[in-house]
Protein backbone atom coordinates (compact mmCIF):
# COMPACT_ATOMS: atom_id res chain seq x y z
CA UNK A 1 0.00 0.00 0.00
CA UNK A 2 1.34 3.42 -0.89
CA UNK A 3 2.15 5.70 2.05
CA UNK A 4 -0.40 8.36 1.03
CA UNK A 5 -3.15 5.75 0.70
CA UNK A 6 -2.24 4.15 4.03
CA UNK A 7 -2.17 7.51 5.82
CA UNK A 8 -5.49 8.56 4.27
CA UNK A 9 -7.13 5.29 5.33
CA UNK A 10 -5.57 5.52 8.77
CA UNK A 11 -6.86 9.07 9.19
CA UNK A 12 -10.34 8.02 8.09
CA UNK A 13 -10.18 5.03 10.44
CA UNK A 14 -9.12 7.12 13.43
CA UNK A 15 -11.68 9.87 12.75
CA UNK A 16 -14.55 7.38 12.32
CA UNK A 17 -13.50 5.39 15.40
CA UNK A 18 -13.19 8.48 17.58
CA UNK A 19 -16.50 9.73 16.20
CA UNK A 20 -18.12 6.40 17.02
CA UNK A 21 -16.78 6.61 20.57
CA UNK A 22 -17.90 10.23 20.90
CA UNK A 23 -21.42 9.58 19.64
CA UNK A 24 -21.68 6.64 22.05
CA UNK A 25 -20.63 8.91 24.90
CA UNK A 26 -23.29 11.36 23.73
CA UNK A 27 -25.86 8.55 23.70
CA UNK A 28 -24.88 7.63 27.24
CA UNK A 29 -25.21 11.24 28.40
CA UNK A 30 -28.58 11.63 26.65
CA UNK A 31 -29.72 8.26 27.98
CA UNK A 32 -28.94 9.34 31.53
CA UNK A 33 -30.53 12.77 31.04
CA UNK A 34 -33.60 11.33 29.30
CA UNK A 35 -34.29 8.67 31.91
CA UNK A 36 -38.03 8.95 32.44
CA UNK A 37 -38.50 11.59 29.70
CA UNK A 38 -39.34 9.93 26.40
CA UNK A 39 -38.98 13.12 24.34
CA UNK A 40 -35.18 13.25 24.66
CA UNK A 41 -34.90 9.77 23.19
CA UNK A 42 -35.73 11.21 19.77
CA UNK A 43 -32.23 12.71 19.75
CA UNK A 44 -30.76 9.34 20.66
CA UNK A 45 -32.74 7.73 17.80
CA UNK A 46 -31.29 10.26 15.35
CA UNK A 47 -27.75 9.63 16.63
CA UNK A 48 -28.20 5.87 16.47
CA UNK A 49 -29.67 5.89 12.97
CA UNK A 50 -27.58 8.58 11.28
CA UNK A 51 -24.27 8.57 13.13
CA UNK A 52 -23.52 5.38 15.07
CA UNK A 53 -24.10 2.83 12.33
CA UNK A 54 -22.39 4.77 9.51
CA UNK A 55 -19.38 5.59 11.71
CA UNK A 56 -19.16 1.96 12.82
CA UNK A 57 -19.27 0.73 9.23
CA UNK A 58 -16.54 3.15 8.16
CA UNK A 59 -14.38 2.12 11.14
CA UNK A 60 -14.88 -1.56 10.31
CA UNK A 61 -14.18 -1.27 6.59
CA UNK A 62 -11.13 0.99 6.96
CA UNK A 63 -9.77 -1.23 9.73
CA UNK A 64 -10.05 -4.35 7.58
CA UNK A 65 -8.47 -2.63 4.57
CA UNK A 66 -5.62 -1.30 6.71
CA UNK A 67 -5.03 -4.70 8.27
CA UNK A 68 -4.94 -6.41 4.89
CA UNK A 69 -2.78 -3.72 3.31
CA UNK A 70 -0.11 -3.46 6.01
CA UNK A 71 2.33 -5.80 7.72
CA UNK A 72 -0.05 -6.23 10.67
CA UNK A 73 -2.38 -8.48 8.70
CA UNK A 74 -5.89 -9.44 9.67
CA UNK A 75 -5.02 -12.57 11.66
CA UNK A 76 -1.28 -12.31 12.34
CA UNK A 77 -1.51 -10.50 15.68
CA UNK A 78 -3.97 -11.11 18.47
CA UNK A 79 -4.61 -7.41 19.03
CA UNK A 80 -5.78 -6.93 15.42
CA UNK A 81 -7.98 -10.02 15.54
CA UNK A 82 -9.49 -9.01 18.89
CA UNK A 83 -10.20 -5.50 17.57
CA UNK A 84 -11.91 -6.99 14.52
CA UNK A 85 -14.13 -9.24 16.63
CA UNK A 86 -14.94 -6.41 19.07
CA UNK A 87 -15.79 -4.06 16.19
CA UNK A 88 -18.08 -6.58 14.50
CA UNK A 89 -19.83 -7.38 17.79
CA UNK A 90 -20.16 -3.70 18.72
CA UNK A 91 -21.54 -2.83 15.28
CA UNK A 92 -24.06 -5.67 15.46
CA UNK A 93 -25.06 -4.69 19.00
CA UNK A 94 -25.40 -1.04 17.97
CA UNK A 95 -27.41 -1.90 14.89
CA UNK A 96 -29.85 -4.23 16.59
CA UNK A 97 -29.84 -3.98 20.38
CA UNK A 98 -29.15 -0.30 21.06
CA UNK A 99 -31.49 0.97 18.35
CA UNK A 100 -34.23 -1.35 19.64
CA UNK A 101 -33.68 -0.18 23.23
CA UNK A 102 -33.81 3.46 22.12
CA UNK A 103 -37.09 2.92 20.31
CA UNK A 104 -38.54 1.13 23.36
CA UNK A 105 -37.40 3.96 25.62
CA UNK A 106 -38.88 6.56 23.24
CA UNK A 107 -42.18 4.68 23.48
CA UNK A 108 -42.07 5.06 27.27
CA UNK A 109 -40.83 1.60 28.28
CA UNK A 110 -38.72 2.00 31.47
CA UNK A 111 -36.72 -1.17 30.70
CA UNK A 112 -35.79 0.36 27.35
CA UNK A 113 -34.44 3.42 29.19
CA UNK A 114 -32.21 1.27 31.36
CA UNK A 115 -31.14 -0.78 28.32
CA UNK A 116 -29.98 2.40 26.55
CA UNK A 117 -27.72 3.30 29.48
CA UNK A 118 -26.37 -0.25 29.81
CA UNK A 119 -25.81 -0.68 26.06
CA UNK A 120 -24.06 2.67 25.77
CA UNK A 121 -21.85 1.85 28.77
CA UNK A 122 -20.88 -1.54 27.35
CA UNK A 123 -20.19 -0.02 23.92
CA UNK A 124 -18.05 2.69 25.46
CA UNK A 125 -16.04 0.06 27.34
CA UNK A 126 -15.51 -1.95 24.13
CA UNK A 127 -14.27 1.14 22.27
CA UNK A 128 -11.86 2.04 25.06
CA UNK A 129 -10.47 -1.53 25.04
CA UNK A 130 -10.03 -1.30 21.27
CA UNK A 131 -8.24 2.03 21.65
CA UNK A 132 -5.90 0.62 24.28
CA UNK A 133 -5.10 -2.34 22.00
CA UNK A 134 -4.36 0.06 19.13
CA UNK A 135 -2.01 2.15 21.24
CA UNK A 136 -0.11 -0.62 23.02
CA UNK A 137 -0.19 -3.22 20.20
CA UNK A 138 0.67 -6.35 22.20
CA UNK A 139 3.22 -8.30 20.14
CA UNK A 140 1.67 -11.73 20.68
CA UNK A 141 1.19 -13.41 17.31
CA UNK A 142 -1.50 -15.88 16.34
CA UNK A 143 -0.78 -19.35 15.05
CA UNK A 144 -1.83 -18.14 11.59
CA UNK A 145 1.05 -15.63 11.43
Amino acid sequence: MRPFTRKTLLCLHVVSSVGWLGVTLGDLALGLAAYGDATLYRAVVVLADYALVPLGLVALVTGVVLALGTHWGLAKHWWVLIKLVLTVLALAATTFLLRSAVRDAAAGDPRGALDVVVASSVSLTVYVVSTVLSVFKPRARTRWA
